[in-house]
């Protein structure tokens, strides 16, 4: 199966990745390599909405399930192919994991600390980007169907997904034919929009308004209104050009009390900040359990487990999740049986053989 399966650390025996991401599936096994494995995969492929599938370029084809023998019995059928660098070009064939299309797109040179090594950020923006516009994709691509009765194929690549994500740094490249570098926390055109220490802790303060209203306001807060009266000053961009004058007198200020009285200080004069949250208090954060942002499910060997939740809030409609993550094929009968309609006797026979 899914090699997340035997990621680290474990619950209950589980996976605890695994068990996050794969909540509410069914799971169903199929050996493709095998006629009758194929023939059943294209049986459910006639009755789907949406295929997904993220193998290298080339190999569904050669199963006998790429998207154009798929839509002629299906000509509804949204197939989404997600691959590292997409089915075409002189990468297509290459492996790629997300710290390999994160470092090829980019996102490394701008991440950490000014003069730093190449940095990933702590969270895995390779894959769940791409997934994200894959989705995305899907659900044009289904209302399109639902006008024309046709369906799509969809090519997405980690890749292509990390440069889109790179739209600001490439416009100050095209703009000043400078290959930005990382900055830290900072903004690259607006300040201040950055991390600060403070007495016993971290805050983030976030200016990005030149209406001329907020950058006073946080002189005055900080003990230094006349940094507002001097022209160099007097925008984000010209604060940002001289950031060097202005970092030590914001530092040493920011140093001199704490994250809660900074944060009382700032919100009450409208001026975006927050606390850099380490995850335990996210998990604590009044704001995130309001929401219902980490969800529990129910799962045989793990008992109740904690997760994050979707963010979709719609109408009508619980979108949180429903139920635990498939053991290894844990609901093959089911699918083969309520999907193609096999019978009890004819699945037991594929499972022997090992088919399914």
């Amino acid at each position: 199966g899914d090699p997340a399966r035997r990621l680290g650390p474990r619950a209950g025996g589980e996976s605890a990745y695994f068990l996050s991401v794969n909540r509410g599936k069914k799971g169903i096994t199929l050996d493709l390599s095998r006629e009758e494995g194929q023939g059943l995969a294209r049986a459910l492929a006639e009755r789907a909405d949406v295929l997904v599938e993220n193998f290298a370029p080339g190999t569904m084809a050669r199963l006998g399930l790429d998207y154009g023998r798929l839509s002629v019995s299906n000509p509804r059928l949204v197939y989404a192919s997600i691959s590292g660098f997409g089915q075409d070009g002189p990468y297509a064939h290459r492996p790629a994991l997300d710290i390999v299309v994160q470092a090829m797109g980019g996102i490394m040179s701008v991440t950490g600390e000014p003069g730093g090594p190449p940095q990933r950020p702590g969270v895995s923006l390779g894959d769940s980007i791409a997934g994200l516009f894959a989705a995305l994709a899907i659900v044009a691509a289904l209302h399109e169907r639902d006008r024309t009765g046709q369906g799509r194929y969809i090519d997405m690549s980690m890749l292509d997904c990390q440069v889109t994500m790179m739209e600001n740094a490439l416009a100050r490249y095209f703009a000043t034919g400078e290959a930005p570098g990382p900055l830290g926390s900072r903004h690259p055109a607006a300040t201040p929009f950055q991390a600060f220490a403070t007495r016993d802790g971290h805050i983030v303060v976030a200016i990005l308004s030149d209406d001329g209203r907020l950058w006073p306001r946080f002189c005055a807060v900080i003990g230094h209104p006349e940094l507002a009266e001097d022209p160099r000053f007097a925008d984000g961009w010209g604060r940002t050009q001289n950031y060097e004058l202005l970092r030590p007198v914001m530092d040493k200020a920011m140093r001199s009390r704490s994250s809660r009285e900074w944060l009382d200080e700032f919100s009450a004069q409208g001026i975006a900040c927050g606390p850099v949250n380490t995850v335990d208090a996210v998990v604590r954060d009044p704001q995130v359990r309001h929401r219902g942002m980490i969800a529990e499910v129910l799962h045989g060997e793990s008992g109740a487990w904690r997760v994050a939740n979707t963010p979709f809030r719609i109408s009508g409609f619980n979108c949180g999740p429903q139920g635990a993550a498939p053991g290894l094929g844990e609901q093959s009968e089911e699918v083969l049986r309520d999907m193609l309609g096999i019978p009890v006797e004819e699945i037991a026979r594929l499972r022997a053989e090992g088919v399914v």
